[in-house]
């Protein structure tokens, strides 16, 4: 049964990759059906089809923003987000070849397109695309430099990209000759009604069903200096139904619309569905007054959200490694096996810069007396006296405590970069299957250091590369089955 849920969330991110990769491709069916434009060199269609890719990855740069649960719980929310910061890389990529190669093989229609007295709006359309496009891929890498608010940003970031979005849909059905037809035209614009309508749905019908389902601060307690836990009770409703290590999106005030959303691992037991608890770590401008929360505020959860959850059915051993406020899923997981009376072991490898940076030092206490719980504190700067384990955690530590009594654990990994790639390098060598490693990235945008790159990252990296690499074969395919004797026409 084990094997079978493994092979099942396999065969799950392996099938959405695909229908990723499929519905990039499948414009360029419109390009092999109906009459080809004649007199067409190899260059004008590679350019057609590089505009016609890159039209297909605008509009599920959107769906990935929409957030869909049934796919952000396949592949992960870490995963996600960092494969959508990706694809506009690439997206960006696809868009300048188009012009860039249009412009080498026919300047003149390049020029007239954007000639102010042939067409004003067009012409400023298409510009206002190109320099909002160019403003979507640079900016939020330079969002802490710049000192924008997340939220100015989040909200100036989804409208400019719906806009890009929509100039680039204008443009193909306006201009394309490839798309002239009804039918065509009818196929391009469900390519984009479609993520286009998910979008729709994450910012408007899901704070509306929110507001059925209101939340309310019920405590707000302070775990050490700088970390705050928000406790909250469902107000006139069941709840939240999740698994423990997942996390949701939290909105603060009155209404579900606020723009001042953000996502928090959910820390409490998931046996409790009525009462959430978040442990927040002041960071950024709306985490930095999370302590001063008045009891009673009203609250709104999105989610839950996320590939990173014990599965409760499994009986194997678990192995928890957290450094810092990466801790929070962990106690979700830890707490429901206490409160489900679960007796399986349980190893917390928990790194701290301090002893007085632990957070949940007591309770973790508690728990190990109450149920099979081993606790390692390992700390970075311990003070003299300090008996425990000092330094960094490391293959050498790791290879001492997971000893033959954790073997087959499911093992979760969460906290600072640095720490998450020398753990999943560590356990990658002691050839525990990747299927049972666990590990989870949260990095706000524009926030990492320089040169820091996570290897969940680099793999994401490179599959937006293969992605991108198979569809640039598949455009260079679609070009040379089109491609006519030169001549001049319309380059769409």
């Amino acid at each position: 049964m084990e094997a079978w849920g493994a092979a099942r969330t396999r065969v799950a991110r392996l099938l959405w990759i695909a229908v990723y990769l499929a519905l990039a491709a499948s414009v360029l069916l419109l390009l092999l059906v109906g009459a080809v434009p004649k007199g067409r060199d190899l260059a004008v269609e590679i350019a057609a089809g590089l505009g016609y890719v890159a039209l297909a990855l605008l509009s599920l740069q959107l769906a990935l923003g929409a957030r869909v649960r049934r796919v952000v719980n396949a592949l992960g929310l870490d995963a996600v987000l960092l494969f959508h910061r990706q694809a506009g890389l690439w997206t960006a990529a696809f868009v300048a070849a188009h012009v860039v190669l249009l412009a080498a093989a026919e300047p003149w229609y390049v020029a007239h397109l954007l000639d102010l007295s042939a067409s004003a709006p067009r012409a400023l359309a298409l510009a206002f695309a190109l320099m909002g496009l160019l403003l979507l891929v640079l900016v939020p890498r330079q969002l802490t430099r710049l000192r924008i608010p997340y939220e100015a940003w989040r909200v100036g970031h989804g409208l400019l990209a719906v806009i890009v979005v929509g100039v680039a849909l204008w443009h193909v059905l306006m201009i394309g000759r490839s798309s002239a037809t009804p039918a065509k035209q009818a196929a391009v614009t469900a390519l984009v009604a479609v993520p286009a309508a998910a979008l729709v749905a994450s910012h408007l019908l899901r704070p509306l069903l929110a507001l059925r389902r209101p939340w309310r601060v019920a405590e707000v307690r302070r775990e050490r200096d700088g970390v705050w836990t928000l406790v909250l009770e469902a107000a006139g409703h069941d709840g939240l139904r999740f698994q423990p290590g997942q996390s949701v999106w939290l909105t603060l005030g009155r209404s579900p619309f606020s723009p001042r959303q953000h996502p928090f691992t959910i820390a409490s037991s998931a046996a409790s569905p009525r009462r959430v608890e978040l442990t927040i770590k002041e960071l950024g401008d709306f985490t930095r007054t999370i302590g001063q929360t008045p009891v009673g505020t009203r609250a709104y959860l999105a989610g839950p959200y996320g590939a990173f959850a014990l599965d409760l059915r499994a009986r194997r051993p678990l192995v928890c490694i957290a450094g810092g406020i990466g801790v929070t899923p962990m106690m979700s997981m830890i707490r429901t096996l206490h409160d489900r009376g679960d007796r399986r072991p349980v190893l917390l490898v928990y790194a701290s810069s301090t002893v007085d940076k632990i957070v949940f030092a007591q309770e973790l206490e508690e728990l190990a007396r109450a149920m099979d719980l081993r606790v390692v504190h390992v700390i970075e700067r311990p003070a003299p006296g300090w008996s425990g384990q000092g330094g960094l955690i490391g293959r050498e530590l790791l290879d001492r405590y997971l000893t033959d009594r954790y073997e087959g654990a499911e093992v979760f990994v969460c906290g600072p970069e640095p720490m998450m790639n020398v753990v999943e390098r560590a356990l990658r060598d002691r050839a525990v299957p990747g299927g049972r490693v666990h590990a989870e990235h949260f990095v706000l945008v524009g926030s990492r250091p320089p040169g820091r790159r996570s290897m969940r990252e680099g793999h994401i990296r490179a599959l937006s590369a293969g992605i991108a690499l198979i569809l640039l074969v598949a455009v260079l395919l679609v070009a040379a089955l089109r491609a006519a004797p030169a001549g001049s026409a319309s380059p769409h």
